[in-house]
């Protein structure tokens, strides 16, 4: 138990209050002075601003006005000195309403702009939409069916009226809204559209260029299909559904021409050749059975008779039939080469063929070969000159076979009849559970159909689109192994890019046919450019071939153009948007930005189009980032019911009590919060409840620091008072801290500049600098040297704040700027700002003063601090450091009172140890009824200080 120096309680070992005592010596005598009852409260220059404590949709609406967003980007274009930052815009699809996805994307881009253009950078960013495409195309054969006119529904003009305009419209809506989260961009006159006529005649001359290279060339190829749209679809647009269930099925094919080993080995007996396949429609497309050369296969007694398998495979296909497979022989694969079988689907003898794609991993090691339907397959084709030959439709139904086949769908009855034919051939059947594409569009299957398409060969380019990769920067670092990894994959399995589609809502393909000639021209192509200038981009389609075949070529190529027509194919969306760098102007973008789903999109085509054409990357570095779920991570689906939109979270929703209207700025603080760090990016209603306090604790302090230093003249900004150690390590303190915010900003941490703004708010502005310097504000002469140098000091804490908080806050910014005593012009638009400069100071010593107070805390007992005085015992180092902050002038406390909120401190030196020793007691002085503190030292009702101030008055 100890007694504390000047004081009447005693504490245990555990700093518990044990006892109180009263000593007849330590009480002071009664003042025979009138009680203290008068109030200066009016006296006290409290902080006053009309900045309000809430805002609104409507105020925000105002202020893009008042602020001049509009106006932003063309501005900071004509005026900023800084280099120039290149963010070219993925433009979005032009099909529907707006969903988060595109919230966390466009908002993401502008805080990067915001922050370059309030580093002194000048931004080119100009905005885009993709326009075309089959899910704009549905919806216009949608509306046409609704037409009385039902020859409509086949028009291409038509289609590609309606088309259009919905787009246009699209564009429209989603214009606005960008707009209204504050995306800075010069929305009326600076976007690309692909639909424009000027891309589309740029697209068409650099589809000319890559075909002038032989980069892109027409040929008969299985690729994606989707019955569901009736087109030819690329990687990108496919979806994987990892639970779709396939039938399976183990087919048994009767070999004929048998090798001597296989002869020998079943000794007369009939032997069949066992494939598995999980697509048994393509069964009657079959031409061939490969093998592995490098395997061991077996012959194998069953009740079924004898059978050829991988001998690697014998035994699972033994527990699949729940038989045992006894080997009679085993042998070398390439005992197989020369080898036939019968296949009854198609009456016909068939051939074993090598193949390098044959494994053991599943199945029976003889692979069922169908050319028209596999990727592999069709390799196998071309390597041994078979004919390739596709017998389904474009509705995914059977043609050119027997009527009972002929329109038949291959995934559903097709496939039902093909197994029925087989019969007792299909020793075993089955469902299959295994990740297959589907139609992004539609949700449907698809298949693999070989057909006549065009295609970019990106074999040709691999090598050159993975050395330029390797040159680019791929951010977050979090995941940019991982995206790198991923990206270069999908490059390199990628063998050719199918790039025609057989729709109307696109870009043609500039190829005119002379029965199986081929016409792909410069002088067509300038040609089709003019007319898309004179008439617009739909003349492919309404213009006679005649208007586009020039005399030149007709008597070059000797051509009737009766006997040309055109093609009625059009470019992939995706070499519409990948060729968007051409808006560029020979810029190379510093950054492209988008979601994880891009590494297979806009990323590879914008890459691979770029190396074929320039040579190089169209970007210096990639920010991917990852997609919103919900706070299960399960992704937005109108069919779950766990859809949050953009609107609904600015506006709010019928439920008001679950659906508050949260305001632009809450989302924007969500985005930079929670968006570029993960690769789900999840949302709910409770983190967008967090983000909302944490904006009400941003705009309390803003309002704060705003009332402290309204009284401000504009003459007071530029004087240049001398600060004290506590002023400077202040302003230390908001350099480093703007200092590290850029970092962060350039390098797209814009999660750790929303925890450092908040971190820095608690415990640098709010828990220390403004809570101990109330009194020099409230209490001081209103001129005087400290006051001042106080406010200016607030002064550069808040316009360093906005300039931390402006990219992400923008509309906040704004709204507090106005009521700033500088104000005069938008924030953005104001370049030069009179802050304090930093000067070096020991910023350690602060730590060691606030270690201090952490002690003096305790044993204060939480009691208000002003009441104490304290003894402190130091080293000689840390004790010649403070003792110079501890001077005060008699009438002003010193930096160390201020800082330690205490009445008075007494220091003392010693030689040796580290620990400070700290004897605290209650001040005996008297407290003044104006500034609160306890120093005053007769029975006046006010302190020295305070006198002096009210004199003045």
């Amino acid at each position: 138990m100890y007694l504390a120096k000047n004081s009447n309680i005693f504490y245990n070992k555990y700093r518990r209050i044990v006892s109180k005592w009263t000593c007849a010596t330590c009480v002071r005598v009664k003042s025979t002075a009138a009680p203290k009852t008068k109030t200066y409260s009016h006296t006290i220059l409290s902080p006053k601003t009309k900045f309000p404590a809430r805002s609104s949709n409507a105020i925000k609406e105002e202020i893009q006005k008042t602020a001049q967003f509009a106006e932003l980007y063309n501005w900071q274009r004509e005026n900023l000195k800084g280099p120039e930052f290149v963010l070219h815009d993925g433009p979005p699809y032009a099909n529907g309403d707006l969903h988060m996805g595109h919230a966390v994307n466009k908002i993401i881009k502008d805080i990067n702009n915001r922050s370059q253009v309030l580093q002194g950078n000048r931004v080119h960013y100009v905005p885009g939409w993709d326009c075309h495409g089959l899910p704009i195309e549905l919806k216009a054969l949608q509306k046409a069916k609704k037409s009385s006119k039902t020859n409509q529904i086949s028009d291409p003009v038509h289609i590609r009226e309606i088309a259009r305009t919905f787009a246009l419209e699209t564009v429209e809506r989603q214009k606005d809204a960008f707009k209204k989260w504050g995306v800075m961009a010069d929305w009326d006159k600076q976007c690309y559209l692909t639909l424009k006529k000027e891309y589309v005649q740029n697209q068409l001359k650099q589809f000319y260029k890559m075909y002038k290279s032989g980069l892109i060339f027409r040929a008969l190829k299985p690729v994606y299909w989707s019955p569901s749209s009736k087109t030819a679809l690329a990687e990108a647009e496919l979806e994987y559904d990892p639970q779709h269930k396939s039938k399976e099925v183990y087919v048994t094919f009767p070999l004929q021409n048998i090798p001597t080993v296989i002869k020998d080995a079943v000794k007369g007996q009939n032997i069949s050749a066992v494939i598995w396949t999980t697509t048994p429609w393509t069964l009657v497309a079959n031409r061939a059975i490969c093998y592995n050369p490098q395997m061991r296969y077996s012959i194998v007694s069953s009740g079924r008779g004898l059978m050829v398998v991988a001998t690697g495979l014998v035994k699972g296909l033994g527990e699949l039939l729940q038989e045992e497979l006894k080997i009679v022989a085993e042998f070398d694969g390439t005992t197989l080469k020369g080898t036939t079988y019968y296949n009854k689907l198609v009456n016909e003898t068939l051939p074993f063929l090598e193949g390098d794609h044959v494994t053991e991993v599943k199945g029976t090691g003889l692979v069922h070969t169908a050319p028209a339907h596999g990727p592999e397959d069709f390799l196998v084709a071309l390597k041994n000159n078979m004919t390739v030959q596709c017998n389904v439709d474009e509705s995914g139904r059977y043609t050119n076979l027997d009527p009972d086949l002929n329109g038949q769908h291959v995934l559903t009855e097709g496939q039902d009849t093909i197994i029925s034919r087989l019969a007792d051939d299909v020793i075993h059947s089955g469902v299959y559970v295994h990740s297959y594409p589907l139609d992004w569009r539609t949700k449907k299957p698809v298949i693999i159909r070989a057909s006549q398409q065009w295609f970019i060969d990106t074999a040709a380019l691999k090598e050159k689109a993975l050395a330029a990769l390797e040159q680019v920067e791929i951010l977050p670092p979090s995941s940019s192994s991982q995206s790198r990894v991923g990206f270069r994959a999908q490059l390199d399995k990628r063998p050719y890019w199918c790039i025609s589609r057989q729709r109307a809502w696109g870009v043609p393909i500039p190829a005119l046919y002379k029965g199986d000639q081929v016409l792909v021209d410069e002088r067509i192509i300038d040609k089709l450019c003019s007319l898309i200038e004179s008439r617009g981009a739909d003349v492919w389609w309404t213009c006679d071939v005649t208007e586009l075949l020039p005399d030149d070529v007709i008597k070059e190529q000797n051509l009737d153009s009766k006997e040309v027509i055109k093609g009625n194919d059009i470019m992939d969306i995706w070499l519409d948007s990948g060729l968007s760098w051409s808006t560029l102007d020979g810029r190379t973008a510093q950054l492209y930005s988008e979601g994880v789903d891009q590494l297979t999109g806009w990323f590879q085509a914008s890459l691979l189009t770029s190396v074929a054409l320039t040579g190089k990357a169209p970007y210096k570095s990639i920010f991917v980032h990852g997609f919103v779920v919900d706070d299960k991570k399960r992704k937005m689906s109108k069919s779950i019911g766990n859809v949050i939109d953009p609107f609904t979270i600015i506006h709010g929703g019928k439920d008001r009590n679950n659906q508050p209207a949260y305001g632009v700025d809450t989302l924007r603080w969500w985005v930079a919060s929670h968006s570029t760090q993960h690769s789900q990016i999840i949302i709910s209603k409770k983190l967008l409840d967090d983000c909302q306090s944490e904006l009400i604790r941003i705009r309390n302090i803003m309002k704060y620091l705003l009332g402290v230093i309204t009284d401000l003249e504009k003459t007071d900004f530029t004087r240049n008072p001398t600060l004290n150690y506590f002023d400077s390590y202040m302003v230390k303190e908001t350099e480093d801290f703007v200092n590290q915010i850029n970092d962060s900003y350039n390098n797209f941490r814009y999660n750790h500049v929303a925890q450092s703004i908040l971190h820095f708010i608690s415990n640098k502005i709010s828990g220390l600098y403004c809570h101990c310097i109330k009194d020099r504000l409230y209490c001081s002469q209103k001129d005087s040297e400290e006051r001042l140098s106080a406010q200016l000091v607030v002064h550069t804490i808040l316009v360093s704040l906005s300039k931390a908080l402006g990219p992400i806050l923008p509309h906040l910014i704004e709204e507090v700027w106005q009521h700033h005593p500088l104000y005069e012009k938008p924030f953005f638009f104001t370049e030069k700002l009179p802050v304090l400069k930093s000067i070096d100071v020991d910023t350690t010593l602060m730590d060691a003063i606030l270690d201090l107070k952490r002690e003096i805390c305790v044993l204060a007992k939480n009691e208000n601090l002003k009441k104490f005085e304290a003894n402190i015992i130091l080293n000689s180092d840390l004790y010649d450091k403070l003792n110079v902050l501890n001077k005060s002038d008699g009438i002003n406390d010193s930096v160390l009172c201020e800082i330690l909120e205490l009445s008075s401190v007494t220091l003392t030196g010693k030689n040796g140890g580290k620990d400070a020793h700290i004897e605290l007691a209650q001040s005996k002085n008297g407290q003044c009824l104006r500034c609160r503190k306890y120093n005053v030292i007769d029975d006046s009702d006010k302190c020295t200080r305070c006198d002096k101030v009210l004199e003045g008055l």
